[in-house]
């Protein structure tokens, strides 16, 4: 008996028709329609029953003490979001897909609350979990904080947290987006995030540049200072922020305090040596996700030229090379670090460490130019060239590695830096 009923059950749950087309195709027919909301300029009409049915607010609207006799007008929702509510409650589905801005969901989500809509709140907060990325997160969450929307800000955070503290800096984003964050919300990133100092220093720094841009100012000390006076920060990260520079860094006199690890690149196959005369120069750029002190370059060094004086044989020589480092930062390239290095008693075919004057700071996602430059006395002799792969990395942070070059398969003769974290 029992299964029979269960079959039956079954079977009918099989067989039960679908009335949402139908619907909503009664009210974009406008057929037995018994309400009307006025959104801005535009006129839309529904059924009472089934808007009640869907929202206990519209139940207690229509039904209620205080129910509504004429049309209701809606002052706080775009008509193209309460359009896209209205297909919801009638359809059972929203194509996000569809939806090109952000603004339009983070609206239907305040939609979903105003009018304790469950099923659509689901499906919203379900969107926001797969949709939140490193692009995205800080326009969601500033659009979010403005609007009140407490599960999207608490989402927004915790993945900001996880971003941060795994070394991903947002500096970049924060430049080259068209949207800008609001004091308030900077203030909330900084509740809980202003320990990853890395992070935190190029992040309030980038929007910093652009509230002086937004304030038409010129990006200095004193309008850093300006802008950053009423931001929830400990003075010391302040000055922090004030002092450093992108294009004017000091240089680091006490190495002691430092542990210098080499970060080298992995060799793939050996290519076509750089003849210097065919070029005179070297070109490579370096990134990195955290705050470094950079000490040296390792770069190969000569082959061993195939004719030499027989009273000048040997196996090392006198390198004499040109090092320029430029900071490549909004659409700009400076020279932060130049010097000619004289170095003696290098091996031939072996590796060549170019240690800096003085070793200097590198921020994070901001790329530097590596310019190497030989003078004539270099002409006719040879530097072994490979394939590389395109970073390095120790157990606290990684160095991108790109060169200069029209062809990738010419290779490089930079194969690693000696740094360490900025402390």
């Amino acid at each position: 008996m029992s299964n029979k009923t269960d079959t039956s059950a079954d079977k009918m749950d099989e067989e039960a028709p679908d009335f949402s087309q139908r619907f909503n195709d009664m009210r974009h027919r406008n057929h037995l329609v018994d309400c009307s909301f006025r959104v801005d300029d535009k006129l839309y009409n529904g059924h009472k029953l089934i808007l009640s049915a869907a929202s206990p607010v519209f139940e207690a609207m229509f039904y209620g003490s205080l129910a509504e006799k004429q049309t209701v007008k809606i002052s706080d929702i775009r008509p193209v979001v309460f359009e896209r509510m209205l297909d919801f409650i009638y359809a059972g589905t929203v194509d996000f897909d569809r939806i090109l801005h952000i603004e339009e969901i983070l609206e239907l989500y305040y939609c979903a609350q105003k009018y304790m809509i469950d099923s659509l709140h689901k499906q919203c907060v379900s969107y926001f979990g797969r949709s939140i990325k490193p692009n995205n997160v800080l326009k969601i969450l500033d659009i979010a904080y403005r609007m009140n929307l407490e599960d999207i800000i608490f989402s927004c955070l915790c993945v900001l947290k996880h971003f941060l503290t795994s070394g991903m800096s947002l500096s970049n984003i924060i430049l080259e987006s068209n949207h800008h964050l609001s004091k308030s919300c900077v203030d909330l990133i900084l509740e809980d995030n202003y320990e990853v100092k890395d992070n935190i220093i190029c992040m309030i720094r980038a929007w910093c540049i652009t509230e002086c841009e937004q304030q038409r100012l010129e990006v200095n000390s004193d309008s850093l200072k300006t802008v950053l006076q009423d931001i929830e920060l400990p003075e010391k990260l302040k000055d922090t922020i004030i002092d450093c520079s992108y294009t004017s860094i000091q240089p680091i006199t006490n190495e002691n305090t430092y542990h210098w690890t080499p970060i080298q690149r992995i060799h793939y196959k050996a290519v076509r040596p750089l003849i210097i005369g065919d070029s005179m120069s070297f070109e490579a750029s370096i990134t990195c996700n955290r705050f470094i002190v950079l000490k040296s370059l390792s770069v190969n060094s000569r082959l061993t030229p195939q004719l030499l004086p027989m009273d000048k044989h040997r196996d090392t020589y006198t390198e004499n090379i040109a090092v320029e480092i430029c900071s490549k930062f909004n659409g700009k390239v400076d020279s932060i670090y130049q010097e000619q290095h004289l170095v003696c008693d290098v091996p031939f075919n072996s590796s060549l460490d170019l240690k800096l004057e003085n070793p200097i700071v590198l921020f994070p996602d901001i790329a530097y130019l590596i310019r190497l430059k030989w003078g004539p006395g270099s002409l006719g002799y040879e530097y072994p060239r490979n394939i590389l792969s395109s970073y390095g990395k120790s157990k606290q942070f990684r160095v991108n590695f790109s060169e200069n070059i029209y062809v990738e398969t010419e290779g490089s003769i930079l194969h690693g830096i000696v740094c360490d974290l900025y402390k």
